[in-house]
């Protein structure tokens, strides 16, 4: 992990989020770019046409520009290598566009953030971001954890290749910490008897867990030199996955955003983006790289 991008409006979701990419940035030696987008949304734009004085919305982009390039600065003089960079575009494609120019291992930000002049993650913009980034992407609450070695990495797994992209990125971050990993499993059995019809609840449920106990073991095996846990839970995946986090005292989750479909689901989209917004820990989201 070379580069990270941290986007920010200074909200106290985006300063959480921020330490955790000055964690990263630590344990990696990584460089760290720090980036703002004064974005004005259509309505806002609306009212400055009908009376908005238009230095209002000069002045609030100035204010950002100079609030991110202080950042940067404060950041370097504590030894780190910090650039600053600003935008005034749509926030999430804004997010998406400077990463990949930056070549960024990892994007960071909060789950929700400002709105109006200062906004920059409002609302979904995390999980559109978590959806749209080529790369991995932390995010965090303001009530999420601060940051520390991370001991305990939860790794939710369908078995797909974004899921064994995940499992590698936290493999590299308890080799740096010492820690342990916590795989987890799970299947949602009403939806397996939905499209498993004329099967018995107790075949199908045997032979669910059966197979995830095998395959997590194997997945175990390969991961020589790290402590590591399994879990195999019939439980719909996103709130086995907040339940397991808290009872495992995980203090990151790792996981992909796309997954398998029929038998083998567990990690379609809207499940990665239904953890971020309530696991009470931080969660990156990684993809599998596309050919």
């Amino acid at each position: 992990m070379q580069r990270i991008l941290c986007a920010t409006d200074f909200s106290p979701h985006a300063d959480r989020a921020l330490e955790h990419a000055l964690e990263l940035t630590r344990q990696f030696d990584a460089e760290l770019t720090v980036f703002t987008s004064a974005y004005l949304e259509p309505q806002a734009l609306a009212a400055v046409a009908t009376g908005m004085a238009p230095a209002l919305v000069d002045e609030s982009r100035a204010d950002a520009r100079q609030r991110i390039d202080t950042l940067a600065g404060h950041l370097r003089a504590g030894g780190l290598r910090v650039q600053s960079a600003f935008s005034t575009q749509e926030p999430s494609g804004a997010i998406c566009e400077r990463a990949k120019e930056l070549g960024a291992d990892l994007i960071a930000l909060g789950t929700r953030g400002l709105s109006a002049l200062g906004h920059v993650l409002s609302g979904s913009v995390a999980e559109r971001v978590s959806r749209l980034a080529a790369m991995p992407v932390l995010t965090a609450h303001a009530d999420s954890p601060g940051p520390g070695p991370y001991r305990c990495v939860l790794v939710p797994t369908d078995f797909s290749a974004d899921s064994d992209a995940a499992l590698a990125l936290a493999r590299k971050l308890v080799g740096r910490t010492g820690g342990k990993l916590v795989l987890l499993h799970a299947y949602d059995l009403p939806h397996m008897m939905t499209i498993g019809a004329g099967l018995a609840a107790a075949n199908i449920e045997k032979t669910l867990a059966d197979d995830a106990h095998a395959r997590l073991a194997q997945l175990r095996s390969t991961l020589s030199g790290v402590e590591v846990d399994t879990i195999v839970s019939a439980v719909q995946p996103d709130p086995a996955i907040t339940e397991a986090a808290l009872r495992a005292h995980a203090d990151l989750i790792v996981m992909g955003t796309r997954g398998r479909t029929g038998l083998a689901h567990v990690l379609l989209g809207s499940t990665a983006e239904r953890v971020l917004r309530r696991a009470q820990v931080p969660v990156i989201t990684v993809k599998a790289a596309r050919s």
